[in-house]
């Protein structure tokens, strides 16, 4: 993260969203260092929550899941989504109208 005058170096409640893939799993630790409490997200199982962590299944093409997971947040790090190929309909569904 960039030290910017803009927003502050750590944020009350951050949200982590794909925290089961790849690259979300790589960011969960280091997030922590910005936030009082990070949330993270996926519709796969991410096990118990840790130290400083609230954890919740979400499945981000679901509007009333994602008004759920975006109360009380303070900044998003969004790596949720379809990334591989597959039909239009669910990655529509996933990437673009959710």
């Amino acid at each position: 993260m960039l030290k910017s005058k803009a927003s502050p170096l750590t944020f009350p409640r951050l949200l982590l969203t794909g925290a089961a893939g790849q690259l979300g799993q790589e960011m969960r630790p280091r997030l922590k260092a910005y936030c009082d409490v990070l949330r993270v997200s996926d519709q796969k199982n991410l096990g118990a929550a840790q130290l400083g962590e609230e954890v919740q299944i979400t499945n981000l093409a679901n509007a009333s899941d994602m008004q759920s997971l975006l109360s009380g947040v303070d900044a998003v790090v969004h790596l949720g989504g379809i990334s591989t190929e597959q039909a239009w309909e669910p990655i529509l569904a996933s990437n673009i109208v959710g």
